[in-house]
Order: structure tokens, then sequence, then C-alpha cells
């Protein structure tokens, strides 16, 4: 249709004809437009510099300048009609032959100018300023936040028990003991910075481990610096993390691997003061690998690479949960400990599922016959490079002969 017919006539998307234009349902006809735009530009302007620097700040509001008449027998019906639609407060919908149809607002003055010369027409100069939505920020909740905000309070409450529990003032054989279990200790962080750290990180945590069992004697008298100097070791180990799962995993055997020492009757000060520093030092282990075990678990969900699909979060999200389930039911944890337990299980329960559901779902596939990885790539995900990732995942021998039997795919 040539443009000059366009002029008079507009089709919208429900098939409604409309005549030249209108605005808020009134129309006019249109003889001429313009449209301005451009971008929104702050020019500075410094002293003894020629040439100055341009703040963008994003594209100006688009304005429509209309030029239109009311013509007839029933002028003056519609001028006010449309001076009635100009004023009426908040945006309307323009239909313009060129514009097609836009939410728009008025935008300063609408001149209307009639003659004696030219009767029954008036002519109308308006300009429209595009108007959008009024959104306004929603809050959302940072659940990595919270994770990291939860696994510290229950590393303060931690350090905060094991100083009320834990002491060496008496005789030597305390000492003697209280540095064996906690050079294990260290000995067991240092283990597995090695799996799960880049070069440059494990020379780090060697220095670090190197510094703590050497003061270690002077340590064991001050149980909050102890407390903050393994904390300091954890929370460098943490930032090291290459294989996030992995340190997982290791954490989770951490916890499994101290737990408190039988109860017996003994005789004697000295080994019932041996026997509640094992105890507390045990705690200590147990509540530090849970608390890092949730900073490794958000640091983890972070990539696809390494939790690809909500199954595997879930999975990770109950053996953390789990863990922290036996600290609150067994251990009988102090009421500080045991509160920022419970809030670090929410706060990990939050942020998992909320971030599981960005993730892809395991799903089943059976081909009918033998087929190469690469045709069923393209024929699972219409994206033929993902056929080493359907080998991978079903552990074909060999990827041109995948063979016709249920296979485990990604939604």
């Amino acid at each position: 249709m040539a443009w000059r017919n366009e002029l008079n006539k507009i089709t919208l998307p429900d098939g409604r004809e409309l005549v030249a234009g209108s605005f808020r349902g009134v129309t006019f006809r249109t003889v001429g437009a313009e449209i301005k735009v451009g971008r929104r530009n702050v020019v500075n302007e410094y002293p003894q510099r020629d040439v100055p620097y341009v703040d963008d700040l994003g594209r100006r509001a688009r304005r429509f300048v209309v030029e239109c008449h009311v013509i007839g027998e029933n002028y003056l019906v519609e001028r006010d009609a449309l001076i009635g639609a100009f004023e009426a407060k908040g945006p309307g919908e323009l239909i313009h032959p060129r514009y097609g149809s836009r939410r728009v607002s008025v935008d300063g003055d609408v001149s209307v100018k009639e003659s004696p010369e030219q009767g029954g027409m008036a002519r109308i100069s308006v300009t429209f300023v595009e108007d959008g939505d009024n959104t306004f920020p929603t809050a959302a909740r940072n659940t990595v936040v919270q994770v990291e905000v939860a696994a510290n309070a229950l590393d303060e409450a931690t350090e905060a028990a094991f100083a009320d529990d834990f002491t060496v003032a008496g005789a030597s054989v305390l000492a003697t003991q209280a540095l064996k279990g906690l050079t294990a200790t260290a000995a067991a962080l240092l283990q597995t910075a090695r799996l799960v750290t880049s070069t440059a990180g494990l020379a780090t945590l060697v220095g670090l481990v190197g510094g703590f069992t050497g003061n270690l004697t002077g340590l064991i008298r001050t149980p909050v610096i102890l407390v903050q100097s393994l904390r300091s070791m954890y929370a460098q180990l943490v930032q090291a993390l290459e294989r996030p799962v992995s340190a997982f995993s290791e954490w989770q055997v951490v916890f499994a691997g101290n737990s408190r020492p039988a109860a017996v009757a003994l005789a004697g000060s000295t080994r019932a003061r041996s026997l509640a520093n094992d105890t507390a030092r045990a705690d200590l282990q147990r509540r530090l690998a849970l608390s890092n075990q949730a900073r490794a678990l958000t640091i983890a969900l972070g990539s696809t690479a390494l939790v690809a699909t909500a199954d595997q979060a879930l999975a990770l999200r109950q053996a953390l949960t789990g863990q922290i389930d036996a600290e609150l039911e067994l251990n009988d944890p102090p009421a500080d400990v045991a509160r920022a337990l419970s809030a670090l299980r929410a706060a990990v329960v939050r942020d998992v599922t909320a971030r599981a559901e960005l993730l892809q779902q395991r799903a089943s596939y059976t081909p009918q016959a033998v087929l190469p990885a690469l045709v069923l790539a393209h024929r699972v995900y219409q994206d033929a490079t993902r056929s080493d990732e359907l080998v991978a995942r079903n552990a074909v021998v060999h990827p041109a002969f995948v063979p016709a039997a249920t296979l485990e795919i990604l939604r």
C-alpha cells in the first residue's frame, strides 16, 4: 500500500481500521508529523583540557510533534473533544499512521488555531512524549549473602562455645594432648587444600598452617585467638577453591570423622578436663566443617560446569542439611550455636531452592536405533555441539555408536 494511502487509513492488530489518527479514542486528521530523538549526553569540559568528556546517560525520550486538523460541519464538537483529551490526566493511546500505536502523554502546551478565512476548521499543533510504566524497585533476597551471614554467625557462636569449654590450665599433659589434637586438625586442613586449590593457593595455605602450628603452644592458652586463626585459614582456603564440590565432600568427611569421644566415668580432674578439651575440639571441627560446606556450596552453585542439574543441587543441599540436623539432634549444642545452626540451615535451603529453579532438570530418552552422538544431540537438544556432554553423562564407549538404550539427558 502506498504511503499516501497510509496517511488516510491504518489497521490495528485487532482488525480495527481508523481514519488518519486518534488520541484517547478521539479522531483527527494529520498532514504532517515530526519525531525528536537523541541521547541524553552531558558534556564535561575541564580546565586546561581541549577535548571534552561526554557522559552518556541513555536514550532521550522520544517526542512526537503532530500537526492535525479537525474539519467539517461538526468540527467544533471534534475540536472540544480533542481539547478534553489533551487536558485529561495521565498517559493515553496515540494512533498515528506513521508511528502506529504509542502510549504517550501531552508534552507542554497545545496550540489550537482558527481563522475566519478558513472556517469550519481548526489547526492543532501538539507534542507527545512517550510514557512508560512507572516501575519501582522490588525487594529481592540475596540468598548467597544470607548464607555467608549465617555461616559467619555460626563461626562466631562456635568460637564463643570453644572458649568456654577449652582450657589447658593445670597439668602439662593437658597442653600436650591439646597440641596433638590441634596439630592433626591443621594437617587435615592442609590435606584438603592440596586436593581443591591451585598451586598458588596451596602455597599460601602452607604458610598459614606453618605459622599456626609454630605458634600453637601459645595459641592453646588463648582459645579465642586460636579459633580466629583457624577461621582465617578456612577463609583463605575457601577463597582459593578451584574444586568447591570436592571441598564440600572433604568437609563432609571431616564432620563425620570428628564425633564426640564417648562419655565415660573418669577419676580425677585432669582426665575429665582432657575429655572436655577433646570434646570441645571435635565440636569446633564439626561446626567449622558445616559453615564452610555452606560456603563451598554457594560457590559450586555459581557454575553450571560444577552443578549442572537441579537434582545435583538438591542432593548437595540434603547432604549438608542432614549433617546440620545430626549436629542439632545428637550433640546438644549450646543455645547460641543451636540458633546459628538453624539459621544456617534455613539460609542454605532458601539459596539452593531459589537457584535450583534456574538449573536444568534430568530426563530420559531412548533412541530407537544405534546412532552417532552428534545425531542424537541434534535430535534431543537441537544442538550437535552437546554430543560430548551426552557421551560423558551416559559413559558411552564410542561416540559413533550410542546404544539404543535409555539415556540420561538434561532439560
